[in-house]
């Protein structure tokens, strides 16, 4: 029985860094993958944000004219 045991702990411990190796490797792949997914989030937040102030810019400017036009037709 002591026999079954030491067989047993021996192949488990086989096993284990082959294991280990296929865990890191996708464990790897997926850090990757979410690091990926960070950047491609943030550079899409930032290109987003930057069509929002060019409008926001754009619609000032034409307020302004707006304004420009108004008060030296009227006033």
């Amino acid at each position: 029985m002591n026999d079954l045991q030491r067989s047993a702990k021996s192949r488990v411990e086989l096993q284990t860094p082959s294991s280990k190796s296929r865990l890191s490797s996708a464990q790897a792949s997926r850090k990757f993958a979410i690091g990926a997914l960070a950047v491609l989030i943030v550079a899409v937040m930032i290109a987003w944000f930057g069509f929002l102030g060019w409008g926001l810019v754009a619609m000032l400017q034409w307020l302004l004219d707006c304004i420009k036009t108004f008060w030296t037709t009227y006033l």
